[in-house]
């Protein structure tokens, strides 16, 4: 391979503006990291012309997700080709889809949003995978497919991210298949590509009758925990189908854990689940708030795992930074592992709940944006010190997904965030999580990184 360092991608016709805090994408080490990508041209904040549905003719000129998925595909293409990769090469994808557009009244974290949205959640979902499949056509990445509140842009109808492979890695991929988990969207449940391997997301279903009988509840006495039960569940499904790679519990680096807001209230109950699974040396976690799981009507959870192959260069260090703060559940500070850092989801606060400033700036100047420059400056200062005790630093950050409750706040976001990196900003996306959904009630964003240590 040629160079391993962190290099910051620029595409033509795909580099989002000045204002807005990405780079297209970030190529370290083996992998190439994408930003979140649109059909929408940044610039003008309206959908690319091959996208959009003619005015006059609604019903005959294109479905509305599938021009999109086309020309979101054709970006990512681009983006891969200039960065020495390939859709091909994809190990890893993410994709989002809203559930609200514009500025419209959402409705409160409590209400069950499933009732409301199914239906919509899967017309956009159902053209999605129909479209990606003219585009991933064998050993598909593993897959997540998530709704959330509301993307950037009021007329997208969905996002994707991916990592790939550099073709000069000198790694061949495998993607394979378990049928202790058989997914209806034709994608890989697990992928190897050296270092690693990447799970899909994986829900509490066996795709046929709804939730898994090991995570159904008795409806007619107090006894059990929905929530506690998917994990539960989905955990035992994923460590099976890694296992079968040959890869060990032992050696996850990052646990990426989807909740829905009656997920997220239910932390300690998944806690108590996480702590089970690892009884010591836990994972990074991310701890990613969604409106709702796409492969379970009224399911709550949706997790996906990274795992270290320490024979193939995947070795797997806690990383303890004592001047950080502690971290919030079961789980570590940080994993490092062959060239990269894994974070543990961080949010602006301090090691009791939210800060005295953001709560003074939120209530006394909600719309000066204080409060969100406020958490941002306590998490940058907290991911420098877990990178420091790592050997790395904050700049050499390849990707970050940024969770705001309220996307106007991103204005704010991107003008406290830029300045901490001086080589390029990572690759990111930025999404609108529920109201009030993060673990810390209070706090307005949270941001899950993975970090390049050179």
């Amino acid at each position: 391979m040629s160079d391993m360092s962190r290099q910051v991608v620029t595409v033509p016709g795909v580099e989002y503006p000045g204002w807005y805090p990405s780079s297209t994408a970030v190529s370290a080490g083996p992998f190439v990291f994408t930003a979140s990508l649109s059909a929408v041209d940044y610039a003008t904040g309206e959908l690319a012309a091959a996208a959009r549905v003619l005015p006059g003719l609604p019903h005959s000129s294109g479905h509305p997700v599938k021009l999109q998925v086309r020309e979101v595909y054709r970006r990512l293409a681009a983006t891969l080709g200039a960065a020495g990769s390939s859709l091909e090469q994809g190990v890893s994808i993410n994709q989002w889809h809203p559930t609200y557009h514009g500025l419209v009244e959402r409705h409160e974290p409590l209400r069950d949003p499933y009732e409301l949205f199914w239906e919509k959640w899967r017309y956009q979902a159902h053209a999605y995978i129909q479209s990606r499949d003219e585009f991933l056509l064998a050993d598909r990445p593993a897959s997540c497919l998530m709704p959330m509140d509301r993307l950037v842009s009021a007329e997208e109808l969905i996002e994707v991210q991916l990592v790939a492979l550099r073709d000069d890695s000198g790694i061949t991929k495998r993607a394979y298949a378990h049928d202790v988990h058989s997914p209806l969207g034709g994608y890989s449940v697990g992928v190897e590509s050296g270092p690693w391997v990447f799970s899909a997301g994986f829900i509490a279903t066996d795709f046929q009758t709804g939730l898994h009988p090991n995570a159904q509840v008795p409806r007619h006495i107090w006894y059990g925990n929905q929530v506690a039960g998917e994990v539960e569940e989905t955990l035992r499904q994923i460590r099976i189908t890694m296992e079968a790679s040959g890869a060990r519990w032992e050696n996850v680096v990052k646990v990426v854990t989807y909740l829905t807001p009656h997920g997220i209230r239910n932390m300690p109950a998944v806690d108590e689940v996480f702590a089970k699974q690892w009884p010591g040396n836990p994972p990074a976690r991310a701890i990613v708030p969604v409106t709702g799981i796409g492969g379970v009507n009224g399911g709550n959870v949706e997790i996906f795992v990274v795992v270290a192959r320490p024979e193939h260069g995947g070795e797997r260090e806690t990383v303890v930074a004592p001047s950080a703060l502690a971290p919030l559940g079961h789980e570590a500070q940080a994993i490092r592992s062959g060239p990269f850092l894994f974070v543990s989801t961080q949010l602006g606060r301090t090691a009791t709940g939210p800060s005295a400033d953001t709560l003074r700036w939120r209530a006394g100047a909600p719309h000066t944006g204080r409060h969100i420059a406020d958490q941002v400056a306590r998490i940058q200062d907290n991911v420098q010190k877990i990178c420091e005790a790592a050997g790395t630093s904050i700049e050499h950050t390849v990707k970050a997904d940024v969770y705001l409750t309220d996307l106007a706040g991103l204005g704010a976001f991107g003008a406290a965030w830029t300045g901490a990196f001086t080589a390029g900003l990572p690759a990111a996306g930025f999404f609108e999580a529920p109201p009030s959904s993060h673990e810390v009630p209070g706090c307005d964003v949270a941001v899950d990184l993975i970090v390049h240590c050179p």
